[in-house]
């Protein structure tokens, strides 16, 4: 759709045709910065899915090593060995940047000199249930990083081909058809004053 304001002048027509161009780059790299998100989201996707997978099959293991051990101690003993199962780990969190987008990250960092101790009162079935539940943590947390990480992807990612759309099917549609009126007005104009010429050459050649 063409715009009516404006006039019909070269120095329009120039002004549109920087428009033009700096609407073209813009297009092109948020196009570049579309698919670049895409890349990263479906590689986030598919380590999602991988940690998914095993963070499922190790708690299904430990459930599984935890409801056997259960079945020979009492509620107490459970409750006293988790007590004294404990491990240290340090938390951190920072932030990071994906083009552009900032996302927030944690990471989990366990004492490398802490041990799960190994409980006489307990059978091996519960500590083996223990240390795979503890280790855990790290993989969840990462889950959890990554699956927060694709959700503001995605958002970012519709946000940029919201714009990418609004350039590439109305502004630069409206500037090209605004540089199209332009010269066509301009031609028009100048044809007008080839032919009041042609009259004015005619007149003066008739009174000659």
């Amino acid at each position: 759709m063409t715009s009516s304001n404006f006039t019909p002048t070269r120095m329009e027509r120039l002004r549109q045709r920087g428009r033009l161009q700096t609407a073209t780059h813009a297009h092109k790299l948020l196009k570049d910065k579309s698919d670049e998100m895409l890349r990263t989201f479906m590689q986030l996707i598919k380590q999602n899915q991988t940690l998914r997978e095993r963070s499922e099959k190790d708690l299904t293991a430990a459930l599984h090593l935890f409801m056997t051990a259960s079945a020979r101690l009492s509620t107490a003993a459970i409750d006293d060995a988790l007590a004294a199962a404990t491990r240290t780990v340090t938390v951190t969190y920072d932030t990071r940047n994906i083009m552009g987008l900032v996302v927030p990250y944690v990471e989990v960092q366990p004492d490398p000199h802490a041990v799960t101790p190994v409980l006489i009162t307990t059978p091996t079935t519960f500590d083996s249930a223990l240390n795979r539940l503890q280790n855990l943590t790290a993989t969840l947390l990462e889950l959890a990083n990554i699956e927060k990480t694709c959700s503001m992807l995605a958002e970012e990612i519709q946000k940029v081909r919201r714009r990418i759309n609004s350039l590439e099917y109305n502004m630069i549609p409206e500037i090209e058809s605004n540089i199209k009126f332009i010269t066509m007005k301009l031609d028009e104009t100048q044809r007008e004053a080839q032919v009041r010429t042609m009259k004015v050459k005619d007149l003066q050649n008739a009174g000659q």
